[in-house]
Parts: C-alpha cells; structure tokens; sequence
C-alpha cells in the first residue's frame, strides 16, 4: 500500500516544495549550495527548480543569493480567508493580550511539529519571538502538548514511535513514556504549562480549540520567568484563553458550517 502510495505521488513536485520550505525557514538569504545542502539534492537538480520558481515569480535571485519573492503569498491565502482559524481567532486573542498583557498565538498540529499561525504581540517583545508560519517542536511546547494530547490513540502511539524528542533545554521531555504520561495530565485537565521547556527563561501556557470533541487548533499566551510563574500561569492566564478557545471554538464552527454539518 506504501508503494502504490509512492507510486502516485509527483517526486519534482515533493523536491520544488521542499525547496521553498528551506527558503521559508530562513530570515536570510541563500546560495544554491546552502539550498542543496539543506534539502539534500544535487546543485543542478536545485538550480532547476529555482530558475521554474523563478520564472513563475515565487522566488528571486540577487548576487547568487535566492529569496521568497512577495508573490509566495498567494499561495496560502485561501488559508487565510473570512472563515479560517486565524482569521475567526484575532479578535478573541486580543483580548487575551488585553487581559494579561502577554503575547497570545494560535497553532495547529502538522506531524511533529506546531505551526504558528496567528500571533498577537503585546508592547513587550520576547526573545526568540517566533512568527506566523514558524513551526516549534510539538513536545517541547505547551500548545504542542495539548494538541498531541488530543490526538486518537493510535495516531498518539505511532508519534511516540517515530518522533525524535529532541533536548532543548534541561526542562525538556524527551522520553516518550514521560511523555505519554505528561499528555494524560494534559487530557484530563485540559490545559498544558511548559517551563522552560524550548527556551531558556521562556514559559507558556496553553489550552485546546475543541469543536465537536475535537482540536481544530490550540491557543497559548506566552511570556518570561521574570513576569509569570507556572501559579499564575495556571491560575491567572489560563482562565482568560479558556475563554478565548471557547469563542474561537464557536465562530469557527458559525463559519464553516459545511466542515461540522453532519457532526
């Protein structure tokens, strides 16, 4: 079945998306043979694909150096649209950055990782501060967390098989039977707090956006050892993106009645 899989798939295709996937994780520009490098194929092979991005306007090229062009923009604007998670999510994270005064970003599960796809800052910056479209390991976060947590138990199973738990800091989990333990804490009382898990100096919290008993994405505010402990973590700024998550939770259900229909 794996073949057959295989066998339908468009190899040029994987190859070009994993190209621009390099050129998006990088704030800088980069060579044809740090792309190569990144990807692991043959400089010709990425020069090619360049040069077809290039002449479609996704990429542009200055001194041997290749960027995302503006037009890149296009083609995740459908995500985006009226009735899209991040779109439905601002006004309710706002009003957690109001209420708590810290930076609130909204995220969604894609294998191991947690892509960031909306983010409200408060007036003080963190370090490190990720933005909209960064990816963060799932089981070093606490949005991470409770979005793993929600998963059916058999997808749970094959994550903890194949995932790679990286160390961060000393804070992080990286044994899967610790893991799984964290995740059931994390399912019974529905909410994750992660102390300097990823980051030194850096905590959050977060909770899940559950519609018709599922997570369709998670929300969590984040901030510094210096402005919150995991006490008023749990105790000031959770209750205000549980709020949030219940809001968010509804408008997105409003807005695609054609998804929750027959749920």
């Amino acid at each position: 079945m794996a073949e057959e899989r295989s066998r339908d798939r468009i190899q040029s295709i994987e190859r070009g998306v994993e190209v621009l996937r390099a050129l998006g994780q990088r704030d800088t520009t980069m060579s044809v043979a740090e792309i190569a490098t990144r990807v692991d194929l043959s400089r010709p092979v990425v020069r090619r694909i360049l040069l077809t991005f290039q002449h479609l306007g996704y990429v542009v090229v200055q001194s041997g150096q290749w960027s995302l062009a503006p037009r890149i923009l296009e083609l995740g604007a459908g995500y985006f649209q009226r009735s899209s998670l991040p779109e439905v999510a601002y006004p309710y994270m706002a009003d957690v950055v109001e209420a708590t005064g810290e930076t609130c970003s909204v995220g969604v599960l894609d294998g191991h990782e947690v892509i960031h796809v909306a983010r409200v800052e408060d007036r003080r910056p963190l370090p490190d501060a990720i933005r909209i479209g960064t990816r963060l390991p799932a089981h070093a976060t606490a949005i991470g967390k409770v979005l793993l947590a929600d998963l059916p138990e058999r997808e749970l199973k094959r994550y903890l098989a194949k995932a790679r738990l990286e160390v961060h800091t000393p804070n992080t989990i990286t044994d899967p039977d610790v893991l799984r333990a964290r995740l059931d804490v994390v399912r019974e009382r529905g909410y994750d707090v992660s102390i300097e898990e990823l980051h030194p100096g850096q905590v959050a919290v977060a909770v899940p956006v559950v519609v018709d008993d599922r997570a369709v994405g998670g929300i969590t505010a984040s901030s510094t050892t210096v402005r919150e402990t995991e006490e008023s973590l749990r105790e000031t700024v959770r209750p205000a993106l549980q709020r949030a998550a219940d809001g968010i939770a509804a408008a997105y259900r409003n807005a695609n009645p054609q998804i929750f229909r027959s749920r």
